[in-house]
């Protein structure tokens, strides 16, 4: 365990933040889940709204036309719930239109975050009960399920290379991950191998890369420029990185800081070196500098 030492507040007041993305400027875009809305953080704490989405939006992204794209659960609200989808919005104008609500007739329950590839497409996960795994075209032409009935999908992201796919499953606090054969193809795997489990004393090499105790339940992540995943950690306030052969460190946020819901970072600013953190029970977005770059995503803006 560590502690982020140099951690400070950027902004504060947030309607539950989530999804930052750090921008070539110096400023974070966060959705705010609770109001409905993509804000942009600026270096000076500021905060301006970019576009109202409805819904509940949760996890964004650039896509290769500079746009954000942005998994929006729906919202909580009966009353103001518009059904999962995924969204583009345009940053100049605040412009936003609907990709997806639907993977043929299966409908998109709770987006909830996305990576895009080299290609210029994007994974995604469905955070429900019986979630699943998406590869989709960002022009709304093509998405298929590359996983169904999976627990809880949170956070996703790719490996340096970009040969492996990662996962985040929240109410079993397990990270998984998949090799990808082609794009948005993942090479198939039999899961939990309990003969090398018990005789071996591991697991199969293409799915699980950590399973975490009580209190590390697991939201949204970035992977930095060694290929750790970094995963926002609920409860035990802080982020969880985990190496490629499966090592667990976590970096708790100060006292004065602590937030039970420490939901997702990104890498930005000089050398990709501060770690941005979305606090979203206070509200708050969090700086903190990172012990080494970030992975650089394969569009920015």
């Amino acid at each position: 365990m560590s502690e982020l030492a140099d951690a400070d507040v950027v902004a504060e007041g947030l309607a539950f933040p989530e999804g930052p993305v750090a921008l070539g400027d110096g400023s974070v875009l966060v959705v705010e889940m609770l109001a409905g809305r993509v804000s942009r953080v600026g270096p000076d704490g500021s905060v301006e709204i970019v576009a109202v989405v409805g819904g509940g939006p949760n996890g964004a992204a650039i896509g290769p036309d500079g746009a954000l794209y942005v998994c929006n659960n729906g919202g909580t609200d009966p009353a103001k719930a518009i059904g999962g989808r995924i969204q583009r919005v345009e940053l100049a104008t605040g412009a936003f239109d609907t990709v997806y609500t639907a993977c043929g007739d299966r409908p998109l329950m709770a987006p909830n975050d996305l990576v895009f590839d080299s290609s210029g497409n994007f994974y995604f996960t469905d955070h429900c009960h019986e979630g699943g795994i998406y590869y989709a075209s960002p022009d709304g032409s093509s998405i298929r399920a590359l996983a169904t009935e999976v627990p809880s999908p949170n956070g996703i992201g790719l490996s340096p290379d970009g040969a492996v796919l990662y996962w985040a499953e929240t109410n079993v606090r397990q990270v998984q991950r998949r090799r990808i054969t082609a794009p948005g193809a993942l090479k198939p795997t039999p899961g939990y191998n309990i003969r090398a489990l018990f005789f071996t004393g591991g697991v199969d090499a293409d799915a699980l890369l950590i399973g975490m105790p009580n209190g590390h339940e697991l939201d949204s992540l970035a992977v930095d420029s060694s290929g750790a995943v970094c995963v926002g950690t609920l409860v035990d306030s802080g982020i969880s990185e985990i190496t490629p052969d499966g090592a667990w460190t976590l970096h708790r946020l100060p006292p004065s800081l602590a937030d039970g819901a420490v939901t997702n970072v990104c890498f930005g600013g000089d050398a990709l070196r501060t770690a941005f953190i979305t606090c979203s029970m206070t509200g708050r977005l969090i700086r903190s500098t990172w012990h080494r770059p970030g992975l650089r995503l394969a569009f920015g803006a």
